[in-house]
């Protein structure tokens, strides 16, 4: 289900932010929406008024700020209708990174009331459109978003955000139960219902729970944006961050080399792993172990998502992903990790 933009309050709120002189004096043009019902639009005026600029550390006015880093007058509208997403944790998120000198996109403007944010415009190339022209480019590009978790991983939590918890990683696994697999019309039994939550709930009993790090959730090519411009691991914009929490470093990895989107060459996700456990000096049986538990986790949650996506919310495209995530499912109770030998039995009668 998509929620249509009241595009006279949004002019409204531009102008009122100075984004133009006038309600109708800028452009709008839907750029985006994702799996939620947040959707994007790019904006574009001719003019310049007296934007202000939330500064993450003072919250002063910076006209110069948003002047210098919006060039060409254009900026990214976000809608988040108010009775669907909450729009606080994207910007309590947003500022940590900006705050750390991260490249997520800067905020100008807010009305938490309307649902809107006005927000950087960090371009068009994501690290998705740019592989799908050159997949040789794949290695090098993966290596600097692996830069990024690597720095990341370095600063200590924000302050309340939720954790990663037994509780919240079954929730999720549980979208699997109601919906993928009445999608599939493979009710799950009482009995069966029992035995799928305590083998879990095993299994998230063996994460480690050491070095808890800002985990965004959804890092993955989409959500990646290439700023040629910039430097070190600010080269990567970030985008799609609200839902972040304190949990394991190897989430985000699995996020980025496990894509439902994508397919990322074998060669490159193993490089990449190396290339993470080398750099990050964690202990790689405890990490790996973690890397298998919340690959099978996210996967396994993914495909809820996606019959969820499809069966509530009309959005029948996600389908299309099902058999890749399938795969990595499937991958991950075929291997030799003795973790999965019981919870594998089951799974394996309805996938």
């Amino acid at each position: 289900m998509t929620i249509a933009l009241d595009e006279k309050r949004a002019r409204e709120f531009l102008a009122k932010h100075g984004i133009a002189q006038g309600v109708t004096d800028c452009g709008i043009k839907k750029i985006a929406g994702d799996a939620s019902f947040r959707s994007y639009y790019r904006i574009s005026t001719t003019t310049f008024c007296a934007i202000s600029y939330f500064d993450n550390l003072s919250q002063r006015s910076t006209k110069h700020e948003a002047r210098s880093t919006n060039k060409n007058n254009s900026f990214i509208l976000m809608f988040a209708p108010p009775q669907y997403e909450k729009i606080e944790p994207f910007i309590a998120i947003d500022e940590f990174l900006v705050s750390h000198d991260f490249s997520a996109p800067k905020i100008f403007a807010r009305d938490e009331k309307e649902g809107f944010l006005l927000l950087e415009d960090l371009g068009d190339e994501t690290y998705g459109k740019a592989l799908l022209l050159d997949v040789s480019k794949e290695f090098t590009l993966y290596e600097k978003a692996c830069d990024v978790l690597l720095e990341l991983h370095k600063l200590a939590t924000p302050k309340n955000i939720p954790n990663y918890n037994h509780s919240l990683l079954f929730r999720e696994v549980m979208l699997f139960v109601d919906w993928y697999l009445p999608l599939q019309k493979k009710p799950m039994s009482l009995q069966e219902k029992a035995c799928f939550k305590f083998l879990w709930f095993e299994l998230f009993d063996l994460l480690s729970r050491e070095n808890q790090v800002l985990v965004l959730r959804d890092y993955h090519a989409d959500n990646l944006m290439i700023l040629p411009d910039r430097v070190g691991h600010k080269t990567v914009g970030l985008l799609d961050f609200q839902d972040a929490v304190a949990g394991s470093k190897a989430y985000d990895l699995v996020s980025l080399l496990e894509d439902a989107r994508r397919d990322v060459d074998e060669k490159n996700r193993q490089k990449i792993l190396e290339y993470y456990l080398q750099k990050s000096g964690c202990d790689e049986a405890i990490f790996m172990r973690d890397y298998e538990i919340l690959s099978l986790q996210r996967n396994i949650k993914i495909l809820g998502i996606f019959a969820r996506l499809s069966v509530r919310d009309g959005k029948h495209s996600y389908l299309q992903l099902l058999p890749r995530v399938l795969a990595f499912v499937i991958a991950r109770l075929n291997s030799q990790s003795r973790i999965f030998f019981e919870i594998s039995d089951l799974l394996k009668r309805f996938l």
